[in-house]
């Protein structure tokens, strides 16, 4: 059976989760290689690793540190922190009661953040009040705190919630594409306050779950902040019907195909993608880019048998593609392999 699709990173993403760690004289070179990434990978944005190594590395940073925070909080959220705050929040009755409950139970954890909860009546929303102006300065800690937040409700509430948009208070960084796989909603930059929003009546909903689901969803909690799993938005239908024909029939369908598999016309599917600022090309090439990567990095396929995978008509123009998806040509990522 053919695997999924990998979903790839740029390894600037690594960067920024061993930061602090980095700079309070943590040996993180262990994590990396236990993760399967080479350490002296650069870890820009020319270079990538797959979701799975970040889960990995995650994974590694928070059991060798022994903080759930890795490493950003004053003091440490110890392993167990984020089970605490969800056994908490099953005592909430309704979502809103679960996201209260989880938030204070975070309060009482560490001394560097507020996390806010606010509702107009049409919209909640957690705003990120941070204490710490060092810990304010690291985008990491805003992305992690607003995934765990999203990502939990969405479990809450059973598996269908999504957030009606993501604002992040710095500015808009130059990898901000990537944000796509782990924010599929809105995402709005340099804001007053990172925030995660949701609908006032969806969160009016009871809790859907108990204790009696809790230790399935901790032992997957990791994964699932990294690659949400609700294909909400135009683009992420797109996205995981190409991910399942790749899967399961080794083919990558063109635009025609792909609006019949989802019921509507080319030209209403691109419009559609168009609103979120998309295309159906974009998604693919995105796709295959990421596919290649894994392939180049993890196989010494010959370019020519890969360059038909992706379905190229030949070596020449499957290099032509990669280096402008890239900046590099295959044969520089490959190196070393």
């Amino acid at each position: 059976m053919s695997t999924p699709t990998p979903v790839v990173f740029a390894a600037v993403f690594v960067s920024s989760l061993l930061a602090a760690a980095r700079e309070q004289g943590y040996a993180i070179e262990g994590f990396l290689r236990e993760a399967g990434i080479d350490p002296q990978q650069p870890q820009d944005l020319d270079h990538h690793v797959t979701v799975d190594q970040y889960a990995a590395l995650l994974r590694r940073t928070i059991a060798g540190l022994d903080d759930e925070g890795v490493a950003m909080f004053s003091r440490k959220l110890r392993r167990g922190s984020f089970a605490l705050m969800v056994r908490s929040a099953l005592t909430g009755g309704t979502l809103v009661g679960g996201l209260y409950e989880f938030t204070h139970t975070l309060r009482l954890l560490q001394d560097d953040l507020n996390p806010v909860l606010l509702d107009d009546g049409h919209r909640v929303r957690v705003e990120l009040r941070f204490s710490n102006p060092q810990m304010q300065a690291r985008q990491f800690a805003h992305e992690l705190i607003l995934r765990q937040l999203w990502r939990f409700m969405t479990w809450l509430e059973g598996g269908n919630l999504r957030p009606v948009g993501v604002d992040l208070q710095f500015p808009r960084p130059d990898y901000a594409g990537d944000y796509q796989k782990i924010f599929p909603t809105e995402v709005r930059f340099s804001t007053p306050h990172s925030a995660v929003w949701f609908d006032s009546q969806a969160l009016q909903a009871p809790v859907r779950r108990d204790s009696s689901h809790l230790d399935a969803y901790l032992d997957k909690s990791l994964l699932d902040l990294l690659v949400p799993a609700i294909p909400a938005r135009v683009g992420d239908r797109v996205r995981a019907y190409l991910q399942e024909e790749r899967a399961l029939h080794a083919t990558w369908p063109d635009l025609e195909q792909t609006s019949a598999a989802l019921h509507c016309s080319a030209s209403s599917l691109q419009r559609h993608l168009a609103q979120e600022g998309a295309s159906f090309q974009n998604i693919r090439d995105s796709l295959r880019r990421d596919w290649a990567i894994y392939r180049l990095q993890t196989t010494k396929l010959p370019i020519p048998v890969l360059a038909e995978e992706l379905g190229f008509a030949d070596s020449a123009s499957f290099q032509r593609a990669f280096k402008r998806w890239t900046g590099q040509p295959p044969g520089q990522v490959r190196k070393g392999l």
